[in-house]
């Protein structure tokens, strides 16, 4: 307990020193905290993004149990190539993978019977969907399994946001009628507003879900195997079932129909069924550039460690007669460290508070301009993680930047420090030396980052350019596929 209360005291006595000596040095504290607020704020920012969208599981029951149901053609290959509606059921009932499994299809559709005619986003999912998620709405009820019709089933469910703009938080919105291009349905349900669908979507958060056998019209009648028109499932795995062990059942099994359907399944294209976790499914195509984003802006905290550092140790120029006078009073060179250190530390904490708030002052804009294909958006909130983060950097930056002048600053010898903290003196050879390695450790990052966001900026380019062939291409043979032979 003594202990405790020394160390405590011993803390406090430090950072008071420190305080005092940040306050007569206005415009170096100034400054150096605009810096850290402004570095350490953009690092935070991103990682809020990062912990949000990369790091905290999914919002469902177990997650992990969680995959996307994809078929490859590996022997052309040929990736998510559809699934036809025989596959799916063979998935279902046959394989002994999954629990549960539901289609997901997505559809822009043009909805009428609110105030005015919407485009709006709908997904077609199995009459499971809701139950393999365990997701419960917050007015109405999810599908029966009564609705496991082959066609259309006529209920409709709403996200919580298509309730609240488009029909006003109508409280008597259940039973209402609706137009989705040219079917009727029934509202018989309202998601809750932290539900998100949980996979790919055209183009933002799926804002009405309806069911589907998806063997009626418009699907063909009969179902043919060779008619690969649903995107993909989701299912959750059988209890005690990992992914990979998942996979070699279900490629096991896959080696039937293909056997069974020769015609369907030629030998040289190499059939087979994917599986992917979910939300790998999910994020993955954002993790490289997030990752990226979150690189960037870390060196760019370590270029400001390295130009703080410069700054701290031009400053401490003319504080060596100072440290001289201590060493002389009988002051170990660990305490002189640790004094030094306090100022550093306490600066940075200042400036990643600084940076915190305007975290959480400019969020709200930065989710606004936030490119809409970037998954789980919407799941952005702050949490203690965030917090956690933005101490631990704050700490670790006021260490980084603190720690090699102190260490300078202390080690010099009484008799010089004497002689080089006389007025007019700007340090010693030594000084120069260590802060002229600064600035070259300060030019080379900013030319490693220069570098890198150049690349990342042809990567982009170029990534853009093959997603936009891809798509002028498959639309193109849908387009070919629908003209009658």
């Amino acid at each position: 307990m003594r202990l405790y209360h020394w160390a405590m005291g011993t803390l406090w006595r430090d950072l008071r020193y420190a305080a005092r000596m940040l306050a007569k040095s206005p415009g170096f504290s100034i400054t150096g905290g605009i810096i850290l607020a402004l570095c350490i704020g953009a690092n935070t920012a991103i990682f809020n993004v990062v912990d949000s969208v990369l790091l905290r599981p999914l919002p469902y029951r177990d997650p992990g149990a969680l995959v996307s149901v994809k078929d490859d053609l590996r022997g052309l290959n040929i990736p998510d190539v559809g699934m036809s509606v025989p596959e799916f059921w063979d998935f279902r009932d046959r394989s002994g993978v999954f629990d549960e499994i539901s289609v997901m299809w997505p559809i822009s559709a043009n909805l009428t019977g609110g105030d005015r005619p919407e485009r709006v986003e709908a997904v077609a999912v199995s009459w499971n969907y809701f139950h393999l998620l365990d997701a419960r709405p917050q007015m109405g009820r999810v599908f029966y399994r009564q609705e496991d019709t082959r066609g259309f089933a006529e209920g409709a469910i709403l996200s919580d946001s298509c309730w609240r703009q488009l029909f006003g938080a109508d409280p008597q919105i259940l039973g209402r009628r609706l137009r989705i291009d040219n079917d009727l349905y029934t509202v018989i349900g309202v998601m809750p507003a932290r539900f998100r669908h949980p996979g790919r979507t055209l183009e933002g958060d799926v804002q009405i879900w309806i069911t589907a056998g998806f063997a009626e019209a418009p699907f063909p009648k009969p179902v043919l195997r060779s008619a690969r028109l649903l995107p993909g499932a989701i299912g959750r795995l059988r209890p005690g079932l990992g992914v990979e062990q998942a996979q070699a059942n279900l490629e096991t099994f896959s080696a039937q129909p293909a056997r069974q359907f020769p015609n369907e399944y030629p030998g040289a294209s190499k059939w087979t069924p994917r599986l992917t976790p979910l939300q790998e499914d999910l994020v993955g195509k954002a993790r490289p550039t997030l990752l990226v984003i979150l690189g960037a802006v870390g060196f760019v905290l370590l270029i400001c460690s390295v130009s703080l550092a410069n700054l701290v140790l031009a400053r401490s120029s003319a504080r060596q007669r100072e440290t001289a006078v201590r060493l002389a009073l009988g002051a170990s060179r660990l305490q002189l460290i640790r004094l030094l250190m306090s100022e550093s530390v306490l600066l940075s904490l200042l400036g990643g508070a600084a940076g915190l708030l305007m975290v959480l002052w400019i969020r709200p804009v930065l989710l606004g301009i936030a490119p809409g294909s970037l998954p789980r958006l919407n799941e952005v909130d702050f949490n203690w993680s965030v917090l956690l983060f933005c101490i631990a950097i704050s700490l670790l930056t006021g260490i980084a930047f603190g720690l090699a002048p102190a260490l300078q600053l202390s080690s010099s010898s009484l008799v010089d420090s004497l002689k080089e903290g006389s007025r007019g003196s700007s340090g010693g050879r030594a000084q120069h030396r260590f802060r002229s390695a600064l600035v070259a450790c300060e030019i080379a990052l900013s030319l490693m980052l220069m570098t890198g966001a150049g690349l990342l900026l042809r990567s982009l380019e170029f990534g853009a350019s093959e997603s936009r062939l891809w798509f002028e291409e498959r639309a193109g043979n849908e387009l070919l596929d629908a003209v009658p032979q």
